[in-house]
């Protein structure tokens, strides 16, 4: 049990070794930080005995079979019951990986809880594991080891790691170091047997028809690969320790006996060679550290007549025994120690040079040959390498195409490793090589025709394989010193050379100038001649530049001066004429390799390039030329049209409009055989016609070599020239190209290029290597063609005031429009052939996709395919829009339309290709992140197209047609892909590369298409719904029973545990590419719980994983001090630095996360759930209950209003912008979701080069001082932009926390049910938090109106009575904080001017106050505080302001200011003070509001329906003011003074019937018309009332009154009494009738009438 306790452990630490490999590779690079160095040392003490078992298991064994089959298992202490379910599968993989019972019985459990998200069976997921770990600890090793060994690590790391190997090999212990060394060769055997097992296993289950099931042929492949993987890290760590000097010479022993029974040339074999060549060196070489006499005694054993023992594989032999003698022989030179006789020496010499020409005839080089190139990727196929290579390879069989391509590290190990073999050989056996040419020359004298031994020219291939891709290598053994080994062989090798020896010289020069040092160097090599020889074809004494020029002019001149083919049958591929059989293949070869040497130098040297171009003599392009239209192998006029692409390598203009004009010259026949004709003088009418051009160049379609190098020699003459105008304005070729014989341009070469290779010809490519580097470079010259093109030039001749027709390169935008190849090849796009080769270039098998390395031609030319589509739909619109009708409205540029168009847009091509929405998604597993990154954002623009996604309708719905053709196209992969995106999501981040991470990157574009997708049809179910778990039908989605979303493992519940468990504060602070990711995951659930579609499914499952109290608990309250991407919030730049975009990031983050919980609170308040709701406002006053009752504190909602410093200062625009400031910019402007506009600073840049192209062209000279000055003013503009979007973005999200805030805090004082003290503690806290920003941050009228609106609602939700205002410290405090509040209000009012919607607020806070207050102003000390001394210091403005506010503001403004009027008036009543009033007076706002009676009816009239209500509520507000004013005396004597009756009298509204119509529209008009009736009657009788029964003047105007509206006064009267028919007595006419009794009374009306009447008083008179 404790050994099956012991497996799991192993098992758990697979993540462990996973997170040191990582930190291992960081140091490795050279990265020192405190923290890495801090780190890696305790998880290498932690996994020491686990490097130290290394590959050590416990087979299997009848003990633990027993064992498990009792039934019981214990884990950890604890023990399980297990079935016999259980049992069998255990056994069964213990039976797979050979494993002990017990130990796989535990792995087997671990598993178990995986297959839900893995969506594989436990057995497999298991032996994935198992895998894993072993690799993983293998890379560690390694990984250790290479540090160790790397001389230039930094010393102290590098001996640190050094002591740590020691503690792993056991040095210094009784086990001895070179053991472990021994474990890794036992390891290396044991793999080999288990690959052998895994053959026989698929052999059998072929005969047994089981071997096409594709879970069993997935698993085996997978174990092939990663055993494979597993022996060449072993290989590594053996070459390692023994660099390590951790090996004895038994070591080397057990490596040779390994060689000798190896009877197969594979990957296992060259996984031996990196130990093996650090042996030799150490034990036989004269710098590993043992002495002459050791090394000689072990050549005797290795290469002495008592070895008899025989190898299996005999080349394999003659090269070990190659490599030995090479570092041998050093003993021999300097080393020599003087201890063996002359004689005896050169006896000894001549024994090691006979051996060593042994080894060469069993073919020695024949073998380290393919050793150098089977280590290379098969993929690259280079025609010409290819066929020297199999012209020199006669020995050693080819190795099969292998599925396990070597890795990256055992590559440069093994080059490194033969390197040092050639510096050896070259250095100690200088004889032999010297016999060796010698040899072949003897040879090449006594007999032309026999084939001759060529092991010269091998070993010089050998170099070119070697150095390949190493130009530090190179520079460092050749280049950098010049009186070298290596260089003064090659100065060697260079004379006198046969044509197979400088074929080879030639390929081994190109792979050693791999840049530009090197290359300028060889190029000077080449300079350095001999003396010359007379004769056709005397070679000079080396080779040199004349000589390649001699002898390419002269096969040249061989070549043509043959029978010419006839013109019709243009340039044919494949076999060739028959003349010129007779030309040598080693002259072909020859004539490749100088060719492609010139390739080399002209493409990384710009020296040799200007050297070529303006030879004096020798006229390259024209000779390359007249070879391409001669009667030759298709490989050698590809080498030509290579060696024509290398010369516009860092082009300029001059060299690319040259060569586009040599190039059409050739394509009209102008180069062909027999036409003299001299370039210079060529009459453009003789050109051919444009049906010859296209017969020319379909004589290249045919076979790989020239299709494809044609079309690199397109893309390179496409490109834009290095170092120009990063405007891309200019076309890229001269614009009257071809205009004598056709419609100027290249259209002719882009037809030939997409219509017939790529179109038709690639499809029919057999060789699968071949086709994808077609593909790869057919799918460059596309993307190629449309990157190029710069629509933004469109946008601005349409939306800016630049010229841009006199501003860009070509010489008009028209011009630029109709020839850029962007309109020809987007016309291609829509042919059927065209859109069938790329999806079929996307189609693929993700299996082989992720099995291929990510710089192999399959995943580029996958890459580049999708590269294409997204360019292609996001180029669509220019195209279809603007390009498309240009080119259409010129007849006259009316090209040969494009066969086969069989679309109207590139989407309904799509369509019939749905497919590759599956496949990208399974690309994202592929594990190459460039591609991942790439499917995921083709498959956003595809998810969210609308052809794509069209919902249907419910006439469609009804018979099931219209569908989201996306959603059904993936559905029966939504689960793969949902799993692979899920997997993606939970890899851990590289936190030593942080935001650089690729890991990091994909999460991001992952949760960046799942918001896109989801914003695009927010209604209804999209591709985002499906891969998050959802059950997807037309119009709905649900949650199915069982699926992953109801088990909890979706990738909906991935985001969510990102969002729950991630915390966004480093050690360091905040660093914004953390909080980006947690932001973005939130915007993905905000998406879904804010949407009717998944809101309620949405919120009741982040309700059952605790959302609302994780995410509260766990938010991070911005405290002083913390920083920002290493800056502090009060640090005078940090507005203007990447900080400020990392707060705002942060307070985005923050108000999603707030919005969350005002959405959570509305719904758990809604649902009448008690306990629930106690413990969410709980929660938000700062302690989380949790489930074992106790309380967990942490902030309160009040601590999260942390967001409103710094104090974001206005940004100052440049003022001298004199060459600018007339610029339009609405076209460079963005607006983003969050309506913030900013500048697109590209866009900006763009536009500022053009207006500077502009100036140049018509006012200035560069140079000038004014472009100088325009230069630094549009650096001033964009900074100055740069630095505002900043503050923008900043503002806005500090805007939309706030609001946010702002809602929960509102929320929560609605809908809370807080005990009395704990409510009115709350509202104190709120104001306490937010009064001092209220205050001064009045100016800001945006953010003032959120925290008004929250003031508002805590004065309205305060209780105003004695409770709330006891005599203790919370009374007084709630006393003084109302106060505040109501002082701010004042100051607000005052200062705020015309912003009505902000001071309305404030006039509400101010109404609220002042009335609560006067509730409770017979509690003592409480009325002083609200006076009309507060309202004096106001100033005397103040009244006034709201008086203009009450007369002319809008609606509620108006009713707003009129309420605080009356509240004033009632204040200064209470306080018998006349101020108000007085003020009102003063203003005469009295007078206004009395005179707007008579104004009722024509407002009443004139309002709109709409408005009507709120017409009516202004004239009952400036109504109950006056009524305030008349219950004072002398508020009385002033509303009369001010006209009141006549007022009244002008308005008619008492002298109109009511029941014959009134003013006011719609429903009860009438009941409406009576309250303003009795809100006139309550005036009149207050201002009678306050004037007194004394004031007989005015009874006399309430007397007048009445006897003037006798009639509607006797009609209300009547109909309060009920007499009428159907009348019906409402509140209004009751309360109109007592109103008007109350007068009559007062008047004393009766009693007047009275006296006036007779005394006979008629029945029917009013009494």
């Amino acid at each position: 049990m404790v050994a099956a306790t012991q497996g799991m452990a192993e098992m758990k630490s697979l993540e462990s070794f996973q997170a040191l490999y990582t930190d291992l590779e960081t140091l490795s690079e050279g990265n020192l930080s405190d923290q890495l160095l801090e780190r890696v040392g305790p998880q290498l003490d932690g996994l020491l005995e686990d490097f130290q078992r290394l590959l050590d298991k416990k087979p299997r064994n009848e003990e633990s079979r027993k064992g498990l089959e009792t039934g019981h298992l214990e884990i950890s202490g604890d023990e399980y019951q297990i079935n016999d379910e259980f049992q069998q599968g255990a056994l069964r993989l213990a039976d797979d990986l050979n494993l002990d019972e017990l130990d796989a019985a535990h792995l087997f459990f671990q598993c178990q809880s995986e297959t839900e998200t893995a969506g594989r069976p436990a057995h497999t997921i298991a032996i994935i594991r198992f895998h894993q770990r072993r690799k993983w600890l293998l890379d560690c090793v390694r990984s250790i080891l290479q540090i160790a060994a790397d001389v230039d690590q930094d010393e102290d790391v590098r001996l640190g790691v050094q002591a740590f190997v020691d503690r792993l090999t056991g040095l210094g212990t009784a086990q001895g170091s070179p053991r472990y060394l021994v474990k890794c060769f036992a390891g290396m055997t044991d793999v080999k047997q288990w690959l052998q097992r895994l053959a026989e296993k698929v052999n059998t289950a072929s005969i047994l028809n089981q071997g096409q099931q594709a879970d069993f042929v997935e698993m085996t492949e997978f174990q092939q690969v990663n055993l494979v993987t597993q022996h060449e890290i072993l290989g590594l760590i053996a070459f390692y320790l023994v660099k390590l000097n951790h090996c004895k010479a038994s070591d080397f022993d057990i490596i040779i006996d390994t060689l000798k029974k190896i009877d197969k040339y594979d990957n296992l074999l060259l996984h031996y060679f990196p130990p093996l060549a650090a042996c030799i060196a150490k034990f036989g070489g004269s710098e590993g550290g043992g002495t002459m006499n050791d090394a000689r005694n072990l050549h005797t054993k290795l290469c002495g007549q008592a070895d008899h023992s025989t190898w299996s594989l005999s080349y394999l032999q003659a090269a070990f025994r190659a490599w030995w003698l090479a570092e041998y022989s050093g003993w021999y030179g300097e080393n020599a120690d003087g201890s063996i006789p002359e004689n005896q020496l050169e006896d000894e010499a001549k024994q090691r040079s006979k051996l060593f020409t042994e080894a060469l005839k069993d073919g020695a080089f024949d073998f380290l040959l393919c050793v150098s190139a089977d280590s290379k990727s098969v993929e690259w196929h280079d025609p010409a390498r290819q066929g020297l290579r199999q012209w020199l390879q006669r020995k050693t069989p080819v190795m099969l195409t292998s599925p396990f391509p070597f890795s990256t590290h055992f590559q440069e190990v093994l080059m490194e490793q033969l390197e040092s073999f050639i510096e050896a050989f070259i250095t100690n056996l200088p004889d032999v090589l010297r016999k060796l040419r010698t040899d072949e020359d003897e040879q090449r004298q006594l007999n032309k025709e026999l084939n001759h031994d060529l092991d010269l020219e091998r070993f010089l291939v050998i170099i070119s394989f070697v150095f390949e891709g190493r130009p530090k290598a190179a520079l460092e053994g050749f280049w950098d010193v010049r009186d070298g080994a290596l260089m003064g062989f090659v100065q060697w090798a260079s004379r006198r050379a046969s044509t197979p020896l400088v074929t080879a010289f030639c390929e081994m020069l190109q792979s050693i100038s791999e840049d530009e040092l090197c290359a300028t160097a060889a190029y000077e090599f080449l300079l350095d001649e001999g003396s010359q020889s007379s004769g056709r074809m005397r070679r000079s004494h080396s080779l040199s530049w004349n000589q390649i020029f001699k002898e390419l002019n002269y096969f040249s001149s061989k070549i043509r001066d043959s029978p010419a083919l006839p013109q019709a049958q243009s340039y044919r591929a494949g076999k060739p004429h028959a003349d010129f059989v007779e030309f040598e293949p080693e002259q072909t070869l020859m004539l490749e390799s100088y060719l492609r040497l010139i390739t080399r130098l002209c493409t990384e040297s710009g020296t040799a390039r200007s050297f070529l171009a303006h030879h004096p003599t020798f006229r390259i392009t024209e000779l390359l030329f007249q070879l391409s239209s001669s009667d030759i192998g298709s490989r050698l006029r590809a080498c030509a049209f290579t060696t024509l692409r290398s010369l516009v390598s860092h082009k300029t203009p001059e060299t690319g409009e040259f060569l586009w004009n040599s190039m059409d010259l050739w394509v009209s026949g102008g180069y062909a055989p027999g036409f003299n004709m001299s370039k210079a003088n060529f009459n453009m009418s003789v050109m051919g016609s444009p049906a010859g051009i296209s017969a020319i160049l379909k004589g290249l379609s045919s076979g790989f070599e020239e299709p494809d190098a044609f079309l690199q020699l397109l893309q390179a003459l496409i490109i834009p020239c290095e170092g120009h105008s990063t405007l891309r304005d200019e076309l890229p070729f001269p614009e009257n190209l071809g205009i004598a014989t056709r419609i100027p341009g290249i259209v002719p070469y882009i037809d030939f290029a997409i219509g017939q290779i790529f179109g038709s010809h690639l499809p029919e490519v057999g060789d699968i290597y071949q086709q994808r580097l077609l593909r790869l470079t057919s799918l460059e010259f596309i993307a190629t063609c449309l990157g190029t093109f710069n629509e933004d030039l469109v946008i601005f001749a349409s939306q800016s005031n630049v010229a841009v027709d006199l501003a860009i390169g070509a010489s008009s935008l028209e011009s630029y429009v109709l020839l850029h190849p962007f309109s020809r090849v987007m016309e291609w796009m829509y042919n059927d052939k065209v859109m069938t080769t790329l999806f079929a270039a996307i189609h693929q098998d993700p299996a082989e996709v992720g099995a291929a390395p990510s710089d192999s031609p399959l995943v580029l030319s996958l890459l580049k395919g999708i590269h294409v589509v997204s360019l292609i739909l996001d180029l669509q619109p220019t195209y279809l829009d603007i390009i498309k009708p240009l080119i259409r409205s010129h007849p006259h540029l009316r090209r040969t339309p494009v066969p086969n168009a069989a679309f109207a847009s590139f989407e309904d091509g799509v369509l019939s290709h749905l497919a590759i929405l599956a496949e990208l998604g399974l690309y994202c597993g592929s594990g190459h992140p460039d591609l991942v990154l790439a499917s995921l954002k083709l498959l956003e623009k595809l998810s969210a197209s609308s052809q794509l996604t069209a919902g249907p309708t419910s006439r469609d719905f009804s018979r099931g047609g219209h569908r989201n053709k996306a959603l059904a196209a993936l559905e029966d992969d939504a689960e793969a892909v949902s799993k692979i995106l899920l997997r993606e999501m939970e890899v851990k981040i590289n936190i030593n590369q942080g935001p650089e991470s690729p890991g990091y990157i994909i999460k991001l574009r992952i949760l960046d298409f799942l918001i896109s997708c989801l914003r695009s049809s927010p209604d209804l179910p999209t591709v985002a719904h499906l891969l998050l778990g959802f059950n997807c039908s037309d119009h709905t989605v649900s949650i199915e029973s069982k699926s992953s979303f109801t088990r909890g493992i979706s990738l909906f519940h991935t985001i969510l545990s990102s969002v729950l468990d991630v915390s966004v504060v480093d050690d360091l602070g905040m660093a914004s590419w953390i909080i980006k990711l947690g932001h973005k995951a939130l915007q993905v659930l905000r998406e879904l719980w804010s949407s009717p579609l998944t809101s309620d499914l949405v919120t009741l499952e982040m309700r059952s994983n605790d959302a609302f109290f994780m995410l509260f608990g766990q938010e991070e309250v911005i405290a002083p001090g913390i920083r920002w991407n290493g800056l502090e919030i009060m640090d005078q730049s940090f507005t203007t630095s990447p900080a400020s975009s990392c707060l705002a990031e942060f307070l985005d983050r923050r108000a999603i996360l707030l919005q969350y919980l005002s959405t959570e609170l509305r719904q758990i308040v809604d649902s009448h759930s008690p306990t629930l709701k106690k413990r969410v406002f709980e929660t938000l006053m700062g302690s989380t209950r949790l489930d074992d009752g106790q309380m967990r504190p942490h902030a309160a909602i009040f601590d999260y209003f942390d967001f409103m410093d710094p104090p974001i200062d206005e940004n100052v625009r440049p003022t001298q912008l004199s060459l600018i400031q007339d610029l339009n910019f609405s076209s460079c402007l963005y607006q983003s979701d969050d309506s913030v506009s900013t500048a697109n600073l590209g866009k900006m840049e763009e536009l500022l080069l053009l207006r500077r192209a502009e100036l140049l062209k018509t006012k200035f000279q560069e140079g000038s001082p004014e472009m100088v000055a325009l230069n630094s003013q549009a650096q001033q503009l964009l900074e100055f932009h740069a630095r505002d979007n900043s503050m923008k973005i900043l503002y806005a999200a500090r805007l939309n926390v706030l609001r946010a805030w702002v809602q929960l805090m509102l929320l929560m004082i609605e809908k809370g049910d807080f005990g009395r003290t704990s409510k009115t503690s709350i509202m104190l806290r709120t104001l306490q938090t937010i009064m001092p920003r209220l205050e001064s941050n009045l100016d800001n009228v945006v953010e003032a109106t959120e925290l008004a609106k929250l003031a508002k609602s805590v004065i309205f939700s305060l209780d105003f009575d004695a409770q709330s205002f006891n005599h203790d410290e919370m009374g007084d405090l709630v006393s003084d904080k109302l106060f505040h509040l109501f002082q701010v209000s004042l100051k607000a009012i005052n200062s705020l001017g015309s912003k009505t919607n902000l001071k309305q607020i404030f006039y509400t806070i101010s109404y609220r106050y002042l009335t609560g207050m006067s509730d409770v102003r017979g509690i003592s000390g409480l009325h002083s505080r609200h006076s009309i001394q507060t309202i004096k210091s106001a100033g005397d403005r103040f009244i006034d302001i709201v008086c203009d506010d009450a007369h002319a503001s809008e609606f509620t403004t108006r009713i707003a200011a009129l309420l605080i009027l009356g509240a004033l008036i009632a204040m200064a009543k209470n306080e018998n003070s006349k101020y108000i009033i007085e003020s009102l007076m003063r203003s005469n706002f009295v007078t206004i509001l009395v005179g707007s009676i008579q104004n009722i009816p024509i407002d009443l009239r004139e309002s709109s329906p709409e408005n009507l209500d709120m017409t009516l509520s202004c004239c009952k507000a400036r109504l109950a003011v006056l009524l305030q004013i008349s219950q004072t005396r002398f508020g009385a004597s002033t509303v009369l003074n001010a006209g009141l009756f006549h007022s009244i009298k002008e308005s008619s509204l008492f002298s109109t019937d009511p029941d014959l119509g009134v003013d006011i529209a719609g429903p009860d008009a009438l009941s409406k018309h009576y309250t303003l009736l009795v809100a006139i009657m309550r005036i009149i009788c207050a201002t009678l009332l306050s004037r007194g029964a004394q004031n007989q003047q005015t009874l006399e105007q309430g007397h007048k009154f009445l006897a003037e509206n006798r009639l509607s006064i006797l009609t209300v009267l009547k109909k309060s009494a009920g007499l009428g028919a159907s009348v019906e007595v409402t509140e209004q006419i009751e309360e109109l009738a007592d109103a008007f009794m109350l007068l009559v009374t007062l008047t004393g009306f009766l009693e007047t009438e009275e006296q006036k009447a007779p005394k006979k008083v008629s029945r029917t008179a009013f009494t």
